[in-house]
């Protein structure tokens, strides 16, 4: 690689634009007074301030300077919290994964990751995890941090970011924003730098990965400065007061003339969005919506090696790779590269599939330990003490849903004839169909399918018989269903209550078609990678292990498979019966599954 090459690995790698050189060489003149008492200091803190000032505050925002992002953050949040303290993040999160435990270490204060999707958290699994961690043995829930963009380069929408403040201030912890290309979030969402930062208490404005060659600006809303206390000498102690701030200071001063952050921001924004388009044209895969500058593609191990010779980028979790566009990123660039790739897609192609051996060895080794399960034998259970053994109470079979949850009985289905197949008919017929009509189905009919599925026969006092088999009588599995076109039934996400033959309301939903913002129909085709099909009702089956468990230890997995695909079998059988379509998704997006389903992802 030569000193004139533009790679794709980060925006860190970028040039300083000629503008703000140009604006450090004007500062280079003279003495000035150090620690920030120089007129470009001030005059630069009062242009960022007027920024983030927004027309509901009294006062102006506090901005102080400091000389990296890692320090911003940790400056940030140690005004926030301390010891005893624990910081709620997402599991991606920049100050989880990516600065080496300075927040913890520098701070005291616990960092605490949340299941995210797309790197994004929702209020919902905020206000979950504070009540988890209300017990005083842990850590006070004090702040919420939030990358924007995150660090898969999503952005937090406008309501994203009023639910998870809102929520967070309800519960008494402040907002930190991680900001580091907080301009290209504003950028992608069409507003200025305080709007994309949403109500947070504190943003960390970042410059370095935009156009400057260092610095970025730590941001105090007015209302949080009541709070807190001396936050100059922390910067101090932050080790993140510069003596030559006026350096500092210059740069933010070109940044914000003429909306330079924001024409930076915005040119990289276009370039990520040329480079996944020529990329999806390629076939090749991208992972998370291109939203800010960076973009993740899956690509084969050989490839990627072939492109790095020629423009440097890293490597990702789960075999991705990330590329992303800078500033100076031009479209000759761009093209470039995506010629590259064509080029090495194609002599991949030539010379058929083909894998390393380091890629040989990591798949076998995760085939193997995928097989392990289905090995489980009952000399394996038998050697283990089961809860049953030792007497712990049996789980209840029907999750519980909240204390006033509203519920909807079901009709009866045992006393109507439904259907007018016979099982032959239904056997040589059942086939997967994946297009339906924009007809609604009834209450009973929907009734009958759950009943189908999931239904109980007969209720004794430890034990229930269903309508599907199940390794003694557990029954591991809970029924829940996206309802979206059920006549006289409110579109929504219920749970199934077997005993009861009702369904509980978890999550309202707007009608199909609908823009509100109850509309569900948008996370579901996310989660199920677009195969909603316009379905009148989508049932999704979630494992509580521990029912399983409870009496077949360490060969529970296996027997909790082997459920599900009686249930779903019966379902199958039942649609026959009703002529309705049905189809089974077995590829689906697993954390985001959970997420909307509101599951934990571990017990259930």
């Amino acid at each position: 690689m030569t000193a004139q090459q533009r790679w794709f690995a980060s925006d860190n790698n970028a040039s300083t634009h000629p503008l703000i050189m140009e604006a450090l060489a004007r500062a280079n003149s003279g003495h000035a007074v150090g620690y920030g008492d120089d007129p470009v200091t001030q005059k630069a803190e009062a242009a960022v301030a007027a920024l983030f000032r927004t027309p509901h505050q009294d006062a102006e925002p506090l901005v102080r300077f400091v000389l990296n992002g890692t320090g911003a953050n940790v400056y940030a949040l140690g005004c926030l919290a301390g010891h005893g303290d624990a910081i709620f993040c997402s599991d991606c999160a920049h100050i989880m994964v990516d600065e080496t435990g300075a927040p913890t270490a520098v701070t005291g204060a616990q960092i605490v990751p949340l299941p995210s999707t797309d790197g994004k958290l929702s209020a919902r699994a905020l206000a979950h995890a504070v009540h988890e961690w209300s017990d005083m043995h842990k850590a006070k829930p004090t702040v919420l941090s939030l990358s924007q963009p995150t660090e898969l380069g999503t952005v937090y929408s406008h309501s994203e970011l009023s639910q998870l403040c809102g929520t967070a201030h309800r519960l008494g912890m402040s907002v930190h924003i991680d900001g580091a290309r907080l301009a290209n979030a504003a950028a992608a969402l069409g507003c200025s730098p305080a709007e994309a930062a949403g109500d947070a208490d504190v943003v960390c404005f970042g410059g370095t990965k935009n156009g400057l060659m260092f610095g970025e600006a730590v941001v105090f809303m007015p209302a949080i400065l009541e709070k807190l206390g001396d936050t100059a000498r922390l910067r101090k102690t932050r080790l993140q007061l510069a003596s030559k701030m006026r350096y500092i200071a210059a740069q933010f001063l070109e940044y914000l003339h003429n909306d330079l952050w924001l024409s930076n921001a915005m040119h990289a924004n276009a370039m990520a969005a040329r480079l996944a388009d020529g990329a999806r044209k390629l076939g090749l895969s991208i992972q998370y919506p291109v939203q800010a500058n960076g973009l993740f593609v899956r690509v084969n191990a050989s490839v990627a090696d072939e492109l790095k010779a020629n423009a440097f980028f890293y490597d990702w979790e789960g075999g991705l790779v990330r590329w992303m566009a800078s500033w100076d990123t031009t479209e000759e660039d761009v093209d470039s590269f995506l010629q590259k790739l064509a080029q090495a897609l194609k002599a991949r192609q030539s010379k058929g599939p083909a894998r390393s051996e380091a890629e040989t060895e990591a798949l076998h080794a995760e085939l193997l330990e995928k097989r392990l399960w289905l090995k489980a034998d009952w000399n394996c259970v038998d050697s283990r003490v089961s809860d049953q053994s030792l007497g712990y109470p049996s789980p209840p079979f029907t999750q519980p849903v909240l204390k006033g949850t509203a519920t909807i009985e079901l009709p009866d289905t045992l006393s109507l004839q439904l259907g007018n197949k016979t099982i032959a008919q239904c056997v040589r017929q059942r086939k997967s169909r994946r297009a339906y009509s924009s007809a609604s189905i009834n209450l009973t009919e929907l009734s009958y399918l759950l009943w189908s599925c999931a239904g109980v026969r007969e209720a004794k006092a430890k034990y229930a018989f269903r309508t599907v088999p199940s390794a003694g009588c557990r029954h591991p599995l809970d029924t829940l269903v996206y309802a979206r076109n059920v006549a006289s039934l409110a579109p929504g996400l219920y749970r199934y209550q077997a005993e009861q033959n009702r369904l509980a309301l978890l999550r309202a939903a707007s009608p199909i078609g609908s823009d509100q913002e109850l509309s569900l129909d948008a996370e579901f085709a996310e989660a199920t990678l677009g195969q909603l099909w316009n379905c009148a009702a989508l049932f999704c089956w979630t494992a509580i292990p521990y029912r399983t468990e409870w009496r077949y230890t360490s060969a529970s997995a296996k027997l909790i498979a082997l459920d599900a695909g009686h249930a779903c079998q019966a379902l199958y059988m039942a649609c026959e019966a009703l002529e309705l379509g049905t189809c089974a998704v077995g590829a689906y997006d697993q954390n985001r599954m959970d997420q909307v389903l509101g599951v934990d992802g571990i017990d259930e």
